[in-house]
């Protein structure tokens, strides 16, 4: 004997109060945040990309070999210099133009993107995620939430000790070039905690590392290459009195003109000579015309 099937009503809406309080509202408030998670780690990428890249650009200290003379511009910045430069460029608002002399005061409440900031305490305004690096924050302190490492070394494996070999070769000549340009970077920030459990003990540390090798080549102007590439032509040592007189005596004869001192230039550099076809005014026969 079948038994009556019993009609079970309000289970589709039980089953939906329990999807929506334990599955869909948990993921509509969690969501949001570790998306923000997501953009902290992005911004955190980029900043330590830039601070490695700029050792390409900007020198940390003065190089070997520098002249001491008037006219010479290098570009030096030292590493707390930029890193002030990072929430400028990584950390604030859309539209703000980018500037080496910020005349504006940063706050970490009113500067920082909507992407760093989130409802983080129950029944307050949205903050921002960066935990400050102190007990009792400092808004106005560009350094404040987030921490960097930078250190410079030789470049590492074979390939660097190769390179070191070699200038090492080159050093009786009075050559150098500094070797310790392998930059490595790290930006590192805490971020803060989720009013709700479990997400309230996170403690999350959110970093990036980036490593470059920046070249010791980079010169501040044609004097500086001067300096560091006329040991290495041979010809330079030859530049001496007795030659110079020798080379004068044998330009008397006619077929030795070319060999007076002002014709053969030994050990003669300069760095600011260019090509023929790069003299030309472009647009013209032969020239991009």
């Amino acid at each position: 004997m079948q038994s009556p099937v019993n009609k079970q009503a309000g289970q589709a809406l039980v089953e939906s109060v329990v999807g929506l309080t334990y599955v869909v509202i948990p993921l509509l408030i969690i969501l949001p945040f570790m998306a923000k998670i997501g953009g902290v780690q992005h911004k955190a990428q980029q900043a330590s990309h830039y601070s490695a890249w700029e050792r390409t650009v900007w020198k940390e200290r003065r190089p070997s070999k520098l002249p001491r003379r008037s006219g010479l511009y290098l570009a030096q910045k030292s590493e707390q210099d930029t890193a002030k430069q990072i929430p400028w460029r990584f950390y604030q608002n859309d539209g703000n133009k980018l500037t080496s002399r910020n005349s504006s005061q940063w706050d970490w409440n009113k500067s920082v993107h909507p992407i760093l900031r989130h409802q983080t305490q129950q029944n307050q305004s949205a903050d921002t995620l960066l935990k400050s690096n102190q007990q009792t924050p400092a808004n106005t302190n560009v350094l404040d939430r987030f921490t960097r490492s930078h250190s410079g070394g030789r470049l590492p494996g074979a390939v660097g000790s190769a390179v070191g070999r070699a200038v090492g070769l080159l050093s009786f000549t009075g050559f150098s070039l500094e070797r310790d340009q392998f930059y490595r970077t790290s930006i590192s920030s805490n971020i803060q905690n989720l009013y709700l459990a479990p997400f309230d003990n996170l403690n999350l540390n959110i970093s990036s590392n980036s490593a470059l090798l920046a070249s010791g080549w980079n010169a501040a102007g044609p004097y500086h290459v001067k300096n560091r590439v006329k040991r290495l032509v041979l010809t330079n040592y030859m530049d001496v009195s007795v030659i110079r007189t020798a080379q004068s005596l044998l330009g008397i004869i006619p077929f030795g003109k070319e060999l007076r001192p002002s014709r053969l230039k030994l050990g003669y550099v300069d760095p600011d000579i260019l090509p023929t076809n790069r003299l030309c005014t472009y647009g013209t026969t032969n020239c991009g015309g």
